[in-house]
């Protein structure tokens, strides 16, 4: 079962997601579920994946290739993007075009359509950092300093130790060593 966290915290961010994906009891394989988009000097986002890795994988291809904004005209893509908040949006929307898409014959095979995203970065201009978590249905949550994390996948056993080990005030360096074990758990 996949596990993804990304940890925000006043001196950075850290997003983590491990590899494992499977298609059956005897069908395990590795995928990269965490992917990294950076143009130096104008934004740099990473958004990990969790649930069916189709799902997954033609979103991210959708946010790549982009869609076309009706009311512009304008093809939209995740790096395209002027403010984390309208990437969020678009992933949400890409969420929604896959669901118009296959939504029905998953529905047919009995298959639940479950998908989710972590995504954070900045984009130039930005309010700075953000994190957000992005449901199968497209709409989102963000990350606060009351709460400076969220997970997706299988994550009871590794909320306790951030919920007992991260603040918004906690060392980055930190940080990224409570989510490895987060991740270990």
């Amino acid at each position: 079962m996949t596990y993804c966290c990304g940890i925000l915290v006043r001196d950075g961010l850290v997003m983590i997601a491990d590899t494992r994906t499977n298609a059956g009891l005897d069908n395990v394989s590795t995928f990269r579920k965490l992917h990294v988009y950076e143009k130096p000097g104008q934004y740099v986002m990473a958004i990990a994946s969790a649930g069916n890795l189709s799902l997954s994988q033609t979103a991210l291809s959708i946010l790549n290739e982009g869609f076309e904004n009706p009311e512009t005209g304008e093809r939209e893509t995740l790096t395209n993007a002027p403010t984390m908040f309208q990437a969020a949006q678009r992933i949400g929307r890409a969420l929604r075009i896959v669901h118009n898409m296959d939504g029905g014959a998953l529905e047919q095979a009995d298959v639940k359509f479950d998908v989710s995203f972590l995504f954070g970065g900045q984009v130039k201009g930005g309010r700075g950092l953000r994190l957000f978590m992005i449901y199968a249905a497209g709409n989102f949550i963000e990350c606060t300093s009351d709460t400076p994390y969220l997970q997706i996948g299988e994550h009871k056993y590794g909320k306790p130790i951030l919920d007992r080990a991260v603040t918004y005030a906690t060392d980055l360096y930190d940080a990224l060593k409570i989510g490895l074990l987060s991740m270990d758990s």
